[in-house]
């Protein structure tokens, strides 16, 4: 399983690091799909590691710790890192101890289920670790230092400008739309960055803070998508005889008035 965790976590970090350097990373599909899969497939992989692993609780650690490393080794060991890795192993022990309390509590296993219970706590490190990594960004920090805006609000802002200004601009001389549209954004992010220039220093927190915001909001896809992925990956283990489901009798509570 370790091996397993290392192999999945080395391409997913492999993957993420040119998302983080690229400027179009959420406009071209090529650059943020891959990681949005191996984030996935990372997700299930773990999650059902620590379902097999029961009470192991070392092994659960050496995997969090292994999926760690990748980062560290694309990223680098700055201490903003070493936190995040720190974290990241706290939040998957109290990932895992939310799945184990659902696979206790059930008469039945219920993949499903299980895997709710905790992937979201799964999820949540890894999408610090790459917000963490997004902040010490080359980009961002030379924008920040250079007191430019990030090529990535420089993307937005002319993307908000084709939306809301496309048909009047289409209305001018096809010589004179380009040079329009340049100087529509050029005045805008003029605007921003005078607005902005005291807060530049604050810049790359904030940025990485939105990042992981934004992706924290979109955690219920890749919830889902691992859910789906973990129980096709449990089916087939069980369909292969790697793991069986054995009858056992259990104690129950019940409340009485």
């Amino acid at each position: 399983m370790l091996v397993v965790n290392l192999v999945v976590a080395g391409l997913f970090w492999f993957w993420v690091k040119p998302w983080v350097d690229n400027p179009t990373r959420f406009s071209d599909v090529s650059i943020w799909l891959r990681p949005l899969l191996l984030l996935t497939i990372l997700s299930a992989v773990i999650s059902l590691s620590f379902v097999l692993l029961k009470n192991a609780r070392l092994w659960k650690i050496l995997i969090s710790v292994v999926v760690s490393l990748p980062f560290l080794f694309f990223f680098g060991f700055d201490t903003y890192y070493l936190l995040a890795v720190v974290l990241a192993i706290l939040l998957h022990l109290y990932a895992d101890s939310n799945i184990q309390a659902e696979v206790n509590e059930r008469t039945a296993v219920n993949v499903r289920l299980i895997m709710q219970r905790g992937l979201s706590m799964i999820i949540m490190p890894l999408l610090i670790m790459v917000s963490f990594a997004y902040f010490s960004s080359s980009s961002v920090q030379l924008s920040a230092k250079k007191k430019q805006l990030p090529p990535t609000i420089s993307l937005v802002v002319e993307t908000t400008v084709n939306n809301f200004l496309g048909d009047q601009i289409k209305q001018l001389p096809p010589s004179e739309q380009k040079q329009a549209k340049s100087q529509i954004v050029s005045q805008v992010l003029n605007q921003m960055t005078q607005f902005l220039g005291p807060y530049f220093k604050y810049m790359p927190p904030i940025l990485a803070f939105g990042l992981f915001l934004v992706l924290e909001g979109l955690s219920f896809i890749f919830v889902w998508l691992a859910v789906l992925l973990a129980m096709l990956i449990f089916w087939a283990l069980k369909k292969s005889g790697f793991i069986r489901i054995r009858l056992v009798q259990k104690e129950a509570e019940e409340l009485e008035f």
